[in-house]
């Protein structure tokens, strides 16, 4: 009985493994290659070939030559939605946090640590970003995020939390 424990407690805790071997994406990217994205090189505007426009850098940063200049903001849930509606105002144009579906589009699958095509977004942080999205049974405790290591999202984020995030226009 004591072995087929063990057996079974193996079994399950190496089940759980969700580690990949993938390469970091700022090793394997050519400098030119922006992949699936049109890419304004003065803007810092790129259009994903789905037709989602997202801004390259994170919330509190300006896009300048090929680099994401200044110190990027880590919000809250509520301070993130009232930057992006500052920030739309300002600029003249609506921007808004991305779905879990827009980002999930962008995602590189062949590397890692962040997912995403660095010469598209330079210097994005490994962390959690906020999503627009809302958790099923509308909790207004909890937002939901994705973690830019592997991709893998989850809607029990305290809206309290402070994280950064991406912005896309609507």
């Amino acid at each position: 009985m004591r072995i087929l424990i063990a057996i079974m407690t193996l079994i399950v805790l190496t089940g759980c493994d969700r580690s990949r071997e993938l390469p970091d994406c700022k090793d394997v990217q050519s400098p030119k290659d922006y992949g699936k994205f049109l890419v304004n090189p003065t803007t810092g505007l790129a259009q994903h070939v789905s037709g989602t426009i997202w801004y390259r850098c994170m919330a509190g940063q300006s896009f300048r030559g090929k680099k994401c200049l200044g110190e990027p903001l880590e919000l809250s849930l509520s301070e993130a939605e009232s930057y992006l509606r500052d920030f739309s105002r300002k600029s003249g144009e609506k921007w808004r946090l991305p779905t879990k579906d827009e980002f999930k589009e962008i995602l590189e699958t062949t590397c890692d640590s962040p997912p995403l095509n660095p010469n598209v977004f330079p210097g994005i942080a490994v962390k959690n970003f906020w999503l627009i999205d809302r958790p099923w049974l509308e909790n207004a405790r909890f937002g939901c995020s994705i973690f830019l290591f592997q991709g893998s999202t989850s809607c029990r984020q305290a809206v309290q939390l402070h994280q950064p995030i991406l912005m896309v226009r609507d």
